[in-house]
């Protein structure tokens, strides 16, 4: 089911927004860069340096090496940055007038976190496209490479992201 808002009045909007349940599972994937220190220093991405400088949990818009935050500034970048991924989706998809349940909405949330991106994964976007929810919500399962080389952590992932996207969804089948 689409999540709707009300905005400003009578006036009804949709939004792609994670869950607390789906916030908490992407905060985990993430993880601290320095876990249990409660100065965050920024550190050099593990497969990119410094070229992308990072801290937190995986903030890095404006990051440059030697930056410090807070435990507090770390959760505002987390949930500003979330927002930032959800809108991708929410962009993506409004305009092609499909609508997500909210297992769909946290799965394709964070896996535009992890990636960066949403439009442009042929296998879950273009699915999508198609109106092919379960083969769309399959198509997380193809993202577990890292820098060309498979990843654990991605796939175990990728594979919770794949278990919230189906959690909704309708098991009847439609021909």
């Amino acid at each position: 089911m689409a999540k709707w808002q009300l905005a400003g009045g009578a006036i009804l909007a949709l939004t792609v927004a994670l869950s607390p349940s789906g916030y908490k599972a992407l905060k985990s994937h993430e993880g601290l860069g320095q876990p249990g220190a409660s100065v965050q220093r920024a550190y050099a991405d593990p497969y990119h340096g410094w070229r992308v400088a990072t801290i937190c949990y995986g903030h890095t818009a404006g990051v440059k090496k030697g930056d410090t935050a807070t435990l507090a500034e770390c959760e505002q970048y987390l949930r500003a940055d979330v927002d930032k991924h959800c809108k991708l989706v929410y962009d993506a998809l409004m305009p092609q007038h499909i609508w997500l349940t909210q297992g769909e909405q946290d799965a394709y949330c964070s896996f535009a976190y992890n990636l960066g991106k949403f439009k442009g994964t042929d296998s879950v976007y273009g699915r999508l496209l198609q109106q092919d929810d379960w083969w769309a919500c399959m198509g997380l399962l193809k993202y577990y490479y890292s820098n060309g080389v498979p990843s654990q952590s991605l796939w175990v992932r990728r594979y919770e992201e794949y278990n919230r996207c189906i959690s909704q969804l309708d098991f009847t089948h439609k021909r």
